[in-house]
């Protein structure tokens, strides 16, 4: 486009400055960060002489998840006599279980009953206990049928799923009118957001150049923080604001989203004028030329984008230690699959076992780019991230290449460009023809001011294949070799003996 993009934001007073931010802050009452109050309590009111009836307060859509399995309840009158009692229960069985898994599969599908399966083993001992205390309480003071308790246990059960956070993973299972899909609301927030950075562009009017500076990023290209987004959406959303669950994504909880969005994402901007010394050729009298200095003005438009981490928007929104711990459970290796499936991405990392250890087996013995394949294929399936990378076992792509070179004992430089730098200043440059295992691939997909402009690399594992860190899938992923058109040169970091 005409515009040469460079790495840092020279330290200079700006002639004008603005930030873009989230929109006017219309979710002010409901988002503001503190907690306004718990919950409604859902009370279940139950006599011994009566059918058991149940009263909930709360939204629209989580009654009617409730509706079915109070009707199964009903079925199954109660009674405090212990003559005829296991002839009743074996009796009413067989309708309350018909009826309680129809009532399930109203409310979830196949994929929500996983992610209640999936709740890690602290969550299941924290339902197990309170289960178990509430069957103990509610049998000493009515004196109820077991089969009774076990399904009104239930009902306590989905109606907490459904108010915590992680109601989060079964957003997408509600097909009612006027809700949407996560990823169909995630994609349209990023097109948004290469919009707004268009908007400064033209605001800006007739530039020199432009440069972008991705803050935490350290290959300087754009950050992906959308687990992250979620994580803290679903806590604040649930948590902060009384009667709203995240499993329903109508038009007040994507505005709410939309505003997490740009909170986690801000894009700072500036326009400076800069003015240059040039020597220019000027024609004197006699007809020669001499060299003179002139003065020369460029206007430098300056994007600067900050993307925030959970923690990091956490501690802005204010979290208690209870909050800070369910975004963390959100975002923990537990949950990974169904994070990912809610964003639409494909949570195969592209080999089974079985795959993988036929290319172990097939791997050049002896070699050292065969031990860094091996020792490259040990973090596949390891989630991305520019922000953490090096924090547990979250990488990028160029911490992923640094990490593997560093277990052979050779230092490579932190970022994808000068990983490709220490190539060309050492002569381990190759051709595509000419690369095998544990060779690295650079490619280059926009302007960021660093060396031949890459911004990605990977490691070759040979048979026109490739693991790399993958922003997209936001994982470490084997895969095809890839987007060739801007594969802008290929490297051995070490020299074969």
């Amino acid at each position: 486009m005409g515009q040469t993009v460079v790495q840092r934001l020279p330290e200079r007073s700006p002639a004008g400055k603005k930030r873009v931010g989230h929109p006017a802050d219309r979710n002010k009452a409901d988002h503001s960060g503190k907690r306004k109050g718990d919950a409604p309590r859902r009370r279940f009111a139950v006599t011994a002489a009566s059918p058991v009836s149940v009263k909930v307060k709360g939204t629209i859509r989580q009654k009617r998840a409730l509706h079915t399995v109070a009707q199964a309840i009903k079925l199954a009158p109660l009674s405090s006599s212990g003559e005829g009692q296991a002839r009743k229960e074996e009796k009413s069985a067989h309708p309350q279980k018909r009826m309680v898994q129809a009532a399930m599969q109203a409310r979830y599908s196949m994929q929500a009953a996983r992610a209640v399966t999936q709740m890690n083993l602290r969550m299941i001992k924290m339902l197990v206990r309170a289960t178990a205390l509430l069957v103990k309480g509610i049998a000493a003071i009515l004196g109820v049928s077991s089969s009774a308790i076990i399904l009104m246990c239930i009902i306590m059960m989905f109606a907490a799923l459904l108010s915590s956070p992680f109601a989060i993973f079964v957003a997408d299972e509600n097909s009612e009118p006027g809700t949407q899909k996560l990823s169909l609301i995630v994609d349209e927030l990023d097109e948004q957001f290469m919009a707004r950075l268009e908007q400064e562009r033209q605001a800006a009017g007739e530039v020199g150049r432009v440069e972008m500076h991705y803050t935490g990023s350290a290959d300087n290209s754009r950050i992906d923080n959308w687990p992250e987004i979620l994580a803290v959406f679903a806590v604040k959303t649930s948590m902060f604001t009384a009667g709203l669950d995240v499993a329903t994504m109508d038009r007040q909880r994507v505005e709410m989203l939309q505003t997490v969005y740009w909170d986690m994402n801000q894009i700072d901007s500036h326009v400076e004028t800069l003015e240059h010394t040039e020597m220019v050729a000027v024609e004197q009298e006699d007809g020669s030329f001499k060299e003179q200095p002139i003065t020369v003005y460029e206007r430098v438009l300056y994007l600067s984008i900050t993307a925030r981490t959970a923690e990091q928007q956490a501690a802005l929104y204010e979290f208690n230690a209870e909050q800070r711990e369910l975004t963390e459970e959100l975002l923990s290796a537990a949950f990974r699959p169904m994070m990912l499936a809610l964003l639409g991405k494909d949570q195969h990392t592209g080999l089974s076992s079985g795959e993988l250890e036929a290319i172990r087996t097939d791997l050049p013995a002896g070699v050292l780019g065969s031990q860094a394949v091996e020792l490259v294929l040990t973090r596949l399936g390891d989630p991305y991230s520019q922000l953490k990378a090096g924090q547990g076992n979250y990488t990028d792509c160029s911490y992923l290449v640094q990490w593997v070179y560093q277990q052979l004992e050779i230092g490579l430089p932190r970022t994808a460009a000068e990983q490709a730098r220490f190539i060309v200043d050492n002569g381990l440059t190759l051709t595509a023809d000419e690369l095998t295992a544990g060779d690295l691939i650079f490619w280059s997909y926009e302007p960021n001011g660093r060396f031949m402009d890459i911004t990605h690399v990977g490691i070759y594992a040979g048979n026109g294949k490739v693991i790399d860190a993958s922003s997209s899938r936001l994982q470490v992923v084997y895969r095809n070799v890839f987007d060739a058109e801007l594969q802008v040169m290929y490297g051995r970091p070490y020299v074969q003996l």
